[in-house]
């Protein structure tokens, strides 16, 4: 995991989780953009990995995975305990895999916000919501189940926003071959939107 007792720059922070192929190029990029909005970004290494897998390696990249983490978020849930009292507002975004681990590790009142990137596994702890707003992005071409049936079951809990997009899962990521740049675009501004919301509540709070 990444260490939390690095130099605090900013007052925000997020906690950013990798898929499968673990921390690539997408990932430092996605880091990047969010540094680039004030927020200090802790990349944790969900398992051991000098190098992150190819996307040819889909499969082994699951079963590497599935024998080193699995879906337990508790050290996620560690890191977030570790920087709750360092920041003013903490959020955690999760990509595939890790979107699932962000909602499982949300619910334990240690962070702001959460934002899920097709976390198609998300469908198996429906019973239950993050206990801070969360932004779902949803793409609507998952092969292994129907996304519809996901997102009615998530928009019952008046803190979850689903957002779906008529894409493929890996939409998001420019080194994908299903990325489609028109409409990441639109999730990023939902992203930009749901954020800018916590921010602005997190601000009136403070005046209160």
């Amino acid at each position: 995991m990444t260490n939390p007792s690095r130099h605090i720059i900013n007052n925000n922070a997020v906690v950013l989780l990798h898929e499968i192929y673990g921390i690539n190029d997408h990932i430092r990029r996605i880091r990047d953009e969010w540094l680039g909005r004030e927020f200090d970004v802790y990349t944790p290494a969900l398992f051991p990995h000098m190098a992150p897998f190819a996307y040819a390696q889909q499969d082994e990249a699951y079963r590497h995975f599935s024998d080193n983490v699995g879906f337990n978020p508790i050290s996620v849930v560690s890191l977030l305990s570790e920087l709750r009292a360092k920041y003013t507002r903490l959020l955690v975004v999760g990509y595939s895999v890790g979107a699932t681990l962000a909602w499982l590790a949300a619910r334990n009142d240690l962070c702001d916000g959460v934002i899920c990137y097709y976390g198609s596994r998300i469908r198996q702890h429906s019973d239950f919501a993050p206990s801070c707003p969360a932004l779902v992005i949803i793409a609507r071409y998952e092969p292994a189940f129907d996304t519809v049936v996901m997102q009615q079951e998530l928009q019952k809990f008046p803190s979850v926003q689903c957002a779906m997009f008529d894409a493929y899962h890996g939409f998001c990521d420019a080194d994908n071959p299903v990325f489609d740049n028109g409409l990441e675009r639109q999730a990023s501004a939902k992203v930009s939107a749901f954020t800018n919301t916590i921010l602005s509540a997190k601000l009136l709070t403070e005046f209160v």
